[in-house]
């Protein structure tokens, strides 16, 4: 299931209990974690702008993240000893420290809730945590920039690509109908610039290739089988990577060095 989409915060709209309240950093990553004022948690990537109930993939495996979690910093207060009470109030102090108890173990999910506390999880289960949506310009310039870095080919479909993308956290700044858009779109656009880039970079191969070639200094008589053999491990020869090409600029090389070997025995039948 896909975690929830960004949305705008609005005043109107938004219930107190569903703000934040108090954040901390996760340590040697972009999240952080944030506590709800209904003693709720979720985690915030101020980078991407993104905010999920879910535990993000990259926090999956951290041993230190339920320790963070189970130490809010707006609870410490709250939790420092109280000085003992002897008259009469140390009943009502107890039932303080329960229901601060109480609190702390449903967000940290441990113990059942209470009827009251379960009908208010059940209408907030379903409210993503309070996000600033970013510009839509800015979302689908991180999009593209992800399809680029994943290495998303201009010849495949979307379906096929999916599994390059589906995890990284900017898949997310788009809903469904806008990353098949702008998927469209990329991929219009780079087969262009796919069919440039390997151009270029064959003419770049032919003339490292070439230049082999003429390092070698093979004959009219060598044959493509000799060339590949003794020069099959050079990187210049390895950087024209279809063998139909190599064998092709091996032939135009050699059909070059036959005619200058012709118009040479011309010459020197003149001379005589």
């Amino acid at each position: 299931k896909e975690p929830p989409s960004i949305l705008v915060t609005r005043e109107d709209s938004a219930a107190e209990g569903n703000r934040p309240v108090a954040s901390t950093p996760v340590p040697g990553s972009p999240w952080c974690v944030v506590w709800t004022g209904d003693d709720r948690v979720f985690f915030f990537n101020p980078t991407m702008q993104l905010s999920v109930w879910e535990k993000p993939l990259d926090l999956k495996n951290r041993g230190d993240l339920n320790r963070i979690i189970e130490d809010p910093p707006h609870k410490r207060k709250l939790e420092a000893p109280t000085p003992d009470h002897s008259d009469g109030s140390q009943s009502e102090d107890g039932r303080g420290d329960r229901n601060l108890r109480t609190k702390r173990n449903r967000t940290e999910g441990h113990g059942s809730p209470g009827p009251e506390e379960a009908e208010g999880q059940d209408k907030g289960a379903g409210t993503p945590p309070p996000q600033i949506l970013l510009p839509l310009e800015e979302r689908v310039t991180h999009f593209r920039d992800m399809l680029l870095e994943r290495g998303v080919s201009a010849f495949s479909t979307w379906e096929k690509e999916l599994h390059k993308i589906v995890f990284d956290p900017r898949y997310l700044l788009l809903n469904s109908e806008e990353r098949k858009q702008i998927f469209e779109q990329f991929v219009k656009t780079r087969i262009k610039e796919e069919y440039k880039e390997k151009k270029s970079k064959l003419l770049l191969a032919k003339e490292e290739f070439k230049k082999l070639l003429e390092e070698s200094k093979v004959s009219p008589r060598t044959t493509f089988k000799e060339f590949a053999e003794k020069y099959g491990r050079d990187q210049r020869f390895r950087l024209v990577q279809k063998k139909k090409d190599q064998e092709h600029f091996f032939n135009q090389f050699i059909l070059i060095l036959k005619k200058r070997d012709k118009e040479n025995r011309l010459r020197l039948r003149r001379m005589r």
